[in-house]
């Protein structure tokens, strides 16, 4: 991993989206930027280089600067997409980084990504140093993504859930190959043509 000075990079065009990101959430200082900076690992990964494997532990979270991770698991069906993370997104297998224990699933680089990534232990440090750091709890809070998708994926028909894909990741479409999109919305790549073609 690369660390980079927190001087030389709060103002660069690699910390202007986490810096955004964060100011949704709170108006933080340039103080406390720079010490969310200061803490910071930046990262280059390369086309299908895995940022976590089953059995790691998901001890950071990663901010997607550019490029594409797609969240998985292995089924008895196959791989189950549980979603794909895009630029100015916040990555991690939330269970396994909430709880410190090791994870049953894949976070894959779809395309080259340039991320940063900010472990627990730097987290609960800033928290202690500054309390509004609490904050990024609500970053956290918005992760239902495994139970909600599933819930989908089990109470509404193929029609409706690419429908509802189109609603929300319109973009998902064309930039994800076909075979992972169907694994997404639990269906077969050849079930996938089918929908696509009565939906179009």
């Amino acid at each position: 991993m690369i660390l980079i000075n927190a001087n030389s990079i709060i103002e660069s065009t690699e910390f202007s989206g986490i810096k955004n990101s964060l100011w949704k959430l709170y108006s933080f200082s340039e103080e406390e930027l720079s010490q969310f900076a200061e803490r910071l690992a930046f990262k280059k990964l390369k086309k299908k280089e895995y940022l976590l494997r089953p059995n790691q532990i998901s001890n950071a979270l990663t901010f997607i600067n550019s490029g594409s991770l797609r969240f998985f698991t292995d089924t008895e069906r196959g791989e189950l997409t549980i979603t794909f993370f895009t630029e100015n997104q916040w990555a991690a297998d939330i269970e396994s980084f909430l709880r410190q224990q090791p994870s049953g699933n894949y976070i894959e680089a779809m395309e080259n990504a340039n991320i940063a990534s900010i472990t627990l232990n730097d987290i609960h440090e800033l928290m202690d140093l500054y309390p509004c750091f609490r904050m990024l709890n609500a970053l956290l809070a918005n992760w239902v993504i495994p139970t909600t998708h599933l819930a989908t994926i089990s109470t509404k028909n193929p029609d409706e859930r690419y429908k509802e894909l189109l609603l929300k990741h319109p973009d998902w479409v064309n930039r994800f190959p076909q075979m992972q999109i169907a694994s997404y919305l639990g269906m077969t790549p050849e079930t996938l043509s089918r929908v696509r073609a009565r939906v179009a």
